[in-house]
């Protein structure tokens, strides 16, 4: 198998996605979900665009899907929580990380173990050209160029099936790009994609004949965070789903609520649109219109709730802790009294068990004393989030040919590169869901030759490789840590343990910046913020040694007290990363 990825990192935007995975119904059965429930969920969020025999293909093999990522990859999807749409809680995310960056780690690890052995073959900073295409239609391989420059040879990769996974078209501002031509009033619209995000597979596509379907639906998320130190930077960090499904709520400049929260992304941005006037009227966003900004507030047991999320966007400077009413009142720039009768009414809308809105689920209500209860806070606006439209595919992820609606012989897609699946408005939680459950699809019809004992041999180079960088643990000092602090020489202290990801940098799936900047420094804080404390289980062989004192690294006169990695809590370790 080989892996031909355009970017240095492999993952793409499922590397972002954080709010969960949906699966009906592996272990909530307690919650009285079913599956005629979450089609019908994914049915009306679809509207008139809506591929039944899709959806039904999606739904029936979500628990598998779950249960595969938990089993085989090594995921854990722990907790359940309800998004937006969904009618039950369904969405499952891990405890202790983000679900996109903890399903890409462990897949890329295993990918990884097979190219080892000789099993698979990754190129990197390598971008397909075009399809390779018998006399008789059948596709036989891809043309694909170095994107290093100065690098402009063209190879070959020669093979019996084409599987297409290059996302969506989002991020790709250029003129007579796919969002310009279907939607082009959203040009200017800030968005959470990858600048990757450019439709590379549907233009590979097409030229052979193959169909696409719903290109002009393109998904605004209602919130994305308004970072206070670059308020105007196109691309945004997306404030997951989650954050409104523990209970967090919208209010506009006025101090107002406007709509039910956990309504679909579709009912959520538009109410958040139609406080542009133009937008209102309309329905049409004008390009020239400024951002629509909002306040998204979570109370503190709402941010319990989200602990892993609040701790992240906390860390990255997007949410702020504001303790009492009167210091939340201050940080929107509004009166106290205008504020406490927004939330008192909810309150009260809470116990009457619906709202003005129609919303029937409260979740991390305000306390009764806003006087002493501590608030979260950031500002959000709507952005480009995802392409529900894509190439036509059928329920086995073969690519159709649009005249004759039948598939393309030796070419397959999954995940957002195709259309159809989620109609005209994709559910939260369905993105990585339909990865995992057409990427299976397609992967498990493929004859793929493997030796017999690919397992053991699997086992058997990571023990050698294990085997082969042992080296002696050393004490190291703070200021030797701090002496391999650049690029080509990076060491990261993690909870008492100083490790060398130089290398690793360049491969982790949120970009090599984000540990590049920890270099030569305790990265525990940051790491806290992301990741489960398994991931550094994997990194034994980067490991240098124990973080001590300021002396010399002889322990014998350091009363530091250092923490093992090995040995800490699933809450104390996470990614020195995003």
């Amino acid at each position: 198998v080989v892996v031909v990825e355009k970017e240095h990192l492999l993952g793409g935007n499922s590397n972002k996605a954080s709010s969960g995975i949906n699966a009906c119904c592996p272990h909530n059965n307690t919650y009285g979900d079913v599956l005629n429930d979450f089609y019908q969920d994914t049915l009306k969020s679809a509207g008139t665009s809506a591929r039944p025999d899709l959806i039904q293909v999606l739904v029936d093999n979500s628990a598998g899907a779950v249960t595969w990522l938990k089993e085989r990859v090594g995921v854990d999807l722990s907790l359940l929580a309800q998004l937006g749409g969904h009618s039950h809680k369904r969405t499952h995310r891990p405890s202790n990380g983000m679900a996109g960056a903890e399903i890409i780690y462990g897949m890329q690890k295993a990918v990884r173990a097979y190219e080892k052995v000789g099993k698979a073959r990754i190129l990197i900073d390598s971008r397909v050209t075009q399809l390779l295409v018998e006399e008789d239609g059948t596709v036989v391989g891809v043309e694909y160029q170095s994107t290093l420059e100065g690098d402009a040879v063209r190879e070959e990769v020669r093979a019996h099936n084409v599987v297409l996974a290059t996302g969506g078209f989002a991020s790709d501002r250029r003129q007579g790009s796919y969002l310009a031509q279907y939607r082009p009033e959203l040009l200017s619209m800030p968005a959470t994609a990858g600048p990757f995000s450019t439709g590379d597979g549907i233009a590979l596509a097409t030229p052979l004949g193959a169909g696409t379907v719903d290109m002009d639906k393109v998904q605004i998320h209602p919130t994305g965070w308004i970072d206070p130190t670059d308020p105007s930077n196109p691309s945004k960090i997306l404030a997951a789903e989650l954050m409104r499904g523990v209970g967090g709520i919208l209010i506009n400049s006025d101090g107002q609520r406007f709509c039910n929260e956990l309504g679909t992304r579709a009912y959520v941005s538009n109410q958040m649109l139609s406080h542009d006037a133009h937008f209102a009227e309309t329905g049409v966003w004008d390009r020239s219109s400024p951002v629509v900004d909002f306040a998204l507030v979570l109370s503190s047991s709402a941010a319990a709730d989200g602990k892993k999320h609040v701790d992240l966007y906390s860390h990255k400077g997007l949410l702020t802790r504001l303790e009492g009413i009167t210091a939340l009142a201050a940080w929107m720039n509004l009166p106290v009294e205008t504020v406490r009768a927004t939330l008192q009414q909810y309150q009260q809308d809470a116990k009457n068990g619906v709202d003005g809105f129609g919303k029937k689920s409260f979740r991390g209500v305000p306390q009764d004393d806003l006087e002493t209860e501590v608030f979260f806070a950031g500002r959000v606006t709507p952005v480009l989030h995802y392409c529900m439209g894509g190439i036509t595919i059928d329920t086995e992820g073969n690519v159709l040919n649009e005249r004759t609606q039948q598939p393309i012989p030796g070419l397959h897609a999954a995940g957002e590169v195709t259309g159809g699946v989620h109609g005209a408005n994709r559910l939260g939680g369905n993105s990585l869901l339909e990865c995992t459950v057409f990427g299976t699809i397609v992967g498990k019809k493929l004859p793929v030759h493997t030796a017999t004992h690919s397992n053991q041999l699997l086992q058997q180079s990571a023990q050698e490789s294990s085997n082969q960088k042992k080296k002696q643990e050393k004490n190291v000092t703070r200021a030797e840590l701090e002496q391999h602090n650049n690029d080509g020489d990076c060491w990261v202290a993690i909870h008492g343990v100083v490790y060398d990801l130089t290398e690793f940098a360049e491969e982790h799936p949120a970009g090599a910046e984000s540990i590049r900047v920890l270099a030569g420094l305790d990265g525990s804080d940051a790491f806290q913020a992301v990741h489960n404390a398994g991931i550094l289980d994997d990194f034994e062989d980067e490991r240098i040694g124990v973080l001590v004192g300021d002396g010399d690294g002889d322990d014998d006169d350091d009363d530091t007290t250092t923490t093992n990695a090995s040995n800490a809590t699933e809450e104390d370790c996470e990614d020195p990363t995003q």
